[in-house]
């Protein structure tokens, strides 16, 4: 895995962490406010029921003769009668108990204090629609004619329980025949709702950007030993390469040295194909290093791509000639110019001609064309290839990977189609590879520099 894919890897797993904290406090800080806003529309419901079944009054508080206090109405209240349970029945205690904690039981709303501190306006109407009444006397700021506005407002909304402004509002039908329109003041319970939903909302993006930091550092320490793994991978095929050089001329030139005293023999030729074949492995390891120590962020120059692969692919012309493959040339007169170099796009296209060149069919066809689509610069390399059956083009790119080795004598080593699509990375493009109808084909698409 090369760093550039490591680094990918980092920056995923940052995202995905960071991500999932923010939808774990999103999805609570989304509950906390609607189990608020629940218990909240919960008591608002009880409360103005209570004032409906009164039309529009709150009743004071009978008293209790033997103990000379207000006693709890039966309608709203919790009496002793209520929360008494058989001795075992812990079921419905503890179902009570959950309740009233969440706040989704009863409200008590026959208190002393309660009409005191419930601030509310009413205003009734008959059954032509015509205000017959308006109770405010709980609410001194709202007038007669302002609480009859509010209250033709509420009657033209869709929803009969809602909220306006500061108030909750609840449109019901009288038992005498007409409506009544309640309005509720609840400005400090909406003012605390609103100010846990700002608070959740700071600490959901306090939260995500520490995380983001945390994440940021720890990933640089989970990744550190792959990096320097990797560091030493490179350095290791550098230094083996290098070293396997010097015994495999030995070898070539003591097999020379032979063929010139005794002759070429079987024996001689087997082993002259073997340094080959190795030389030609320690070259393509070669290039595997030296295209993973480029940087992704190295400075790129406008380059017309026309000159170097015309004059890439000719060059393989006689080779294709030589094992009765046709090879056809197409590249426009105008140039089309994008961001690389000319050494890295000759590299490219002599690793995919030259793939094309050995897994063509015998007296097939290998096609090399550039043309300028849009925005992109699409190159594409084709040869024949008959198949009785689909081939998997998924895995073309896997260093060391080969289709079918038994296709074509010319093997390869499985490697330059990795080093083609990391070169492909390394000028901003992407390759894929596509076989259809007895063709395959590698597309590279480059985005056209102005």
């Amino acid at each position: 895995m090369s760093e550039e894919r490591i680094e990918r890897m980092r920056k995923k797993f940052i995202l995905a962490s960071t991500l999932s904290f923010f939808s774990v406090m999103f999805l609570m800080g989304g509950l906390i406010y609607l189990f608020i806003t629940f218990t909240e529309r919960n008591e608002v419901r009880q409360i103005m029921k209570y004032i409906v079944e009164n039309d529009g009054d709150l009743p004071e508080p009978s008293m209790d003769p033997e103990t000379e206090e207000p006693a709890l109405s039966e309608e709203g209240s919790v009496t002793d009668k209520e929360v008494s349970y058989t001795e075992g029945d812990e079921t419905e205690e503890i179902a009570w108990s959950l309740a009233h904690f969440f706040g989704t039981g009863n409200v008590i709303v026959g208190s002393q204090d309660f009409a005191g501190r419930t601030r509310y306006f009413a205003v009734l109407f008959d059954e032509k629609d015509q205000v017959t009444d308006v109770k405010s006397r709980h609410m001194e700021n709202v007038d007669t004619e302002e609480a009859e506005r509010y209250a033709r407002i509420a009657r033209k909304r869709f929803l009969r329980l809602g909220s306006f402004d500061t108030f909750y509002y609840f449109v019901a039908d009288r038992t005498e025949g007409g409506t009544i329109v309640v309005y509720l003041d609840r400005t400090s319970q909406i003012f605390t709702a609103y100010r846990v939903l700002y608070f959740t909302l700071i600490l959901l993006g306090m939260g995500s950007l520490i995380a983001f930091a945390v994440m940021r550092v720890l990933s640089h320490r989970m990744v550190r030993s792959e990096v320097e793994n990797v560091e030493l991978q490179k350095q290791f095929i550098t230094n083996a390469s290098h070293e396997l050089k010097t015994p495999l001329a030995v070898i070539r030139a003591n097999t020379e040295m032979q063929e010139m005293l005794d002759g070429e023999t079987e024996w001689t030729q087997s082993t002259m194909r073997q340094v080959g074949r190795m030389e030609g492995l320690i070259r393509n390891l070669v290039m595997i290093a030296r295209s993973e120590e480029r940087s992704s962020g190295e400075k790129l120059q406008k380059t017309d791509l026309c000159r170097p692969v015309k004059e890439t692919a000719e060059s393989f012309l006689s080779v294709a000639a030589s094992e009765q493959k046709s090879l056809k040339v197409e590249i426009p007169e105008e140039p089309v110019s994008i961001l690389g170099d000319d050494s890295s796009i000759r590299q490219l296209v002599s690793l995919l001609t030259d793939n094309a060149v050995k897994y063509c069919d015998p007296d097939g066809e290998i096609g090399v064309s550039l043309k300028k689509q849009g925005k992109y610069a699409l190159l594409v390399l084709s040869n024949s290839y008959t198949s009785e059956g689909p081939v998997d083009t998924s895995r073309f790119f896997e260093r060391f990977y080969r289709e079918d080795t038994s296709h074509n004598e010319k093997g390869g080593y499985g490697i330059g189609l990795s080093v083609a699509e990391s070169l492909t990375k390394q000028m901003r493009g992407k390759i894929q590879a596509d076989w259809k109808e007895g063709v395959i084909s590698f597309t590279c698409r480059f985005p056209v520099c102005g």
